[in-house]
């Protein structure tokens, strides 16, 4: 009950709204009893069944006070006015009784509404600043169509399953007690022989629950499963379709949606098994009472038979309530089941977070200096070495250079990168930043340093001018042009019918992997970064694209610091230095030319290519 405990520690935000709903419930369990004591005496004394009660009883906290007060109101109202008004009297007052019941009941809806949908925004919002805040490593074990599970159907199924039954914690009991209470003042003997049902209704309710819990886990999960193939196949449709494989793929989530059939099955069986159980308990009960009152008791029978009557009404009004808190158990134990869920990315360690006290930068002074830098995906100490992504590189990139990182596909060449603003921390060694470990610097401040343009261009689904403009405050109109222009991407946006103001659609579909491209490399210079890193910018380019966009961004890149990774070594001669990565390892480091001199490992790479081309 952990999770219970602290989706409900987001209750301390309505104190007022609770103390409300705890009022006006407390009115709807009174006039639910006080409908049902004065039910019997209603026909009682209308159709002349008992003797008229003409001097005011004493006050007293019992049913029997509420039927001998009724009974004296009545007569007194037949008395005076007949029968007929008598019915009208017994009318109005079960409408008024009625209205002000449902009233209540609505009230306590009307104020719990604010409390769900509050709770429901307090969880997604703690999971989405959690989420955007977590290493990138989390992600890499869990899958996307995971993440949107738990964000959407999990959290979906808190509100249902626990949020929603607020309204049943905080009426059923006071029903519950009020019923308990009428009852024991109608006979203790026989409410205690009631009460012995209540453990075996534990017992079966905890086996339920607990039944419940183990298989919704296991559901859920599932759902994460299929959601990501659902993100999978929309993501890769042309690749499913150009390869025939829509049996394939439909195979693989048949076989996992049958997965999910079964276990939900079970769920909604033994989650249904519940209700009957406990209403059939009920009526045993009620039929064991009535023995046991035949028996054991018949002066209950004989002094009252309406009291015993109404000790029936009442114990038959305890059955829905009860069932209602039997059902908000292991409604409750299933929806904490997706609570676990949602707190295990909630309560995900931050890797990668700021120091006590740390330094402040907004200026790149000197130097970026890689000292035997290791590092492993694996983030144990313990990681075989085999798994080592970089292995022991050292070099420095001064301000104002630029540095190009060539080699091989899976040498770590964008690992290397992703170290210098904190997206991973090195293993072993040190990355500096004007001679101080990267660890000692706020985040924030380190990484808005960089301007980072990806290989994987990530638009969202807004206009042309706020992905230019994403993340970047109190920017001029005329920035923004001029920052589309250095990227080639103003000519383009200008032939669009809206312009600037374009949508470009879910992941920017609208556009094509080269404007996407280019649009992206604006985003990163309107930045304006002290030191821009292009990370197989220009891939989506073609020769002449890639010309026109290298002969704007040099005087750019020249008057910068600038890290960039280019497959085709054509484009990276400019750079200061060059650093060959393999296998993780830096075994060479110079100008293009002192390279080439070399004739090593970069220069077989070079011409290598040169030669493909």
């Amino acid at each position: 009950m952990e999770y219970l405990g602290r989706i409900f520690k987001y209750l301390k935000n309505y104190k007022l709204q609770i103390a409300l709903i705890l009022f006006v419930q407390l009115l709807y369990a009174f006039f639910s009893i006080f409908t049902l004591t004065l039910l019997v005496p209603f026909l009682q004394v209308l159709f002349r069944q008992v003797e008229a009660v003409s001097t005011r009883p004493e006050f007293s906290f019992s049913p029997q006070y509420l039927i001998d007060t009724f009974y004296y109101q009545m007569n007194a109202v037949i008395e005076r006015h007949g029968q007929a008004s008598a019915l009208l009297f017994i009318a109005g007052t079960m409408i008024l009784l009625s209205f002000l019941s449902n009233l209540c009941r609505y009230a306590g809806m009307f104020w719990l509404s604010h409390i769900r949908s509050g709770i429901l925004y307090n969880i997604r919002d703690d999971f989405y600043r959690k989420m955007i805040r977590l290493p990138l490593s989390f992600y890499s074990e869990r899958r996307s169509g995971d993440m949107l599970s738990r964000i959407g159907a999990d959290v979906l199924e808190v509100e249902w399953s626990v949020i929603s039954s607020l309204l049943a914690l905080c009426r059923d009991p006071f029903l519950l007690v009020a019923y308990l209470v009428t009852l024991f003042s109608i006979s203790a003997k026989l409410s205690l022989v009631t009460l012995l049902i209540l453990p075996l209704m534990a017992v079966i309710l905890s086996i339920i629950g607990k039944n419940i819990r183990g298989y919704s886990i296991m559901s859920q999960q599932l759902v994460g499963r299929m959601t990501s193939y659902f993100e999978e196949a929309v993501d890769g449709l042309r690749v499913i379709k150009g390869y025939n494989a829509q049996e394939y793929v439909s195979d693989q989530f048949r076989k996992e949606n049958f997965k999910f059939y079964k276990l939900n099955k079970k769920v909604l069986r033994i989650k249904e098994l519940g209700g009957p159980l406990i209403e059939f308990l009920c009526i045993f009960t009620a039929l064991f009472i009535s023995l046991v009152g035949l028996v054991a008791f018949p002066e209950i029978f004989a002094a009252n038979g309406a009291l015993f009557m109404l000790f029936f009404v009442v114990f038959a009004r305890m059955i829905p309530p009860a069932k209602s808190l039997a059902t908000t158990y292991y409604q409750m134990r299933k929806g904490l089941s997706a609570a676990a869920r949602i707190y295990e990315v909630i309560d995900a360690e931050e890797q990668i977070k700021d120091v006590d006290n740390p330094r402040h930068v907004s200026v790149f002074q000197n130097s970026i200096e890689f000292r035997n830098v290791s590092f492993s995906y694996d983030s144990g100490v313990d990681a075989p070495e085999e798994c080592e992504v970089l292995k022991n590189v050292s070099f420095t990139l001064r301000k104002g250079e630029t540095l190009a990182v060539v080699g091989p596909s899976g040498s770590g060449k964008s690992t290397l990168v992703d170290l210098m603003p904190r997206f991973y921390d090195v293993r072993f060694g040190e990355v500096l930043l004007d001679g101080i470990p990267l660890r000692e610097y706020s985040i924030g401040d380190l990484r808005s340093l960089f301007g980072i343009v990806n290989q994987d261009v990530v638009l969202f689904d807004d206009t042309i001018y706020n992905n230019l403009t994403f993340g970047v405050e109190n920017v001029t109109e005329e920035e923004v042009v001029a920052a589309a222009k250095i990227a080639q991407a103003h000519g383009f946006i200008m032939e669009l019918e809206e312009g600037y103001q374009t949508q470009v659609g879910n992941r920017g579909m609208r556009l094509s992997g080269g404007q996407r491209q280019r649009i992206s490399i604006a985003r990163a210079l309107l930045k304006k970064p002290q030191i821009l890193v292009l990370d197989e910018a220009t891939s989506a380019l073609d020769n002449e694209s890639e010309l026109l966009f290298q002969e704007a961004l040099l005087p750019y890149i020249k008057g910068h610091t600038g890290i960039v990774i280019a497959h085709r070594l054509s484009t990276i001669r400019f750079a200061d230095n060059i650093l060959f990565l393999k296998d993780g390892q830096v075994l060479e480091f110079g100008s293009h030319e002192e390279l080439m001199a070399e004739k090593g490992e970069y220069f077989r790479f070079y011409n290598a290519q040169q030669m493909g081309e």
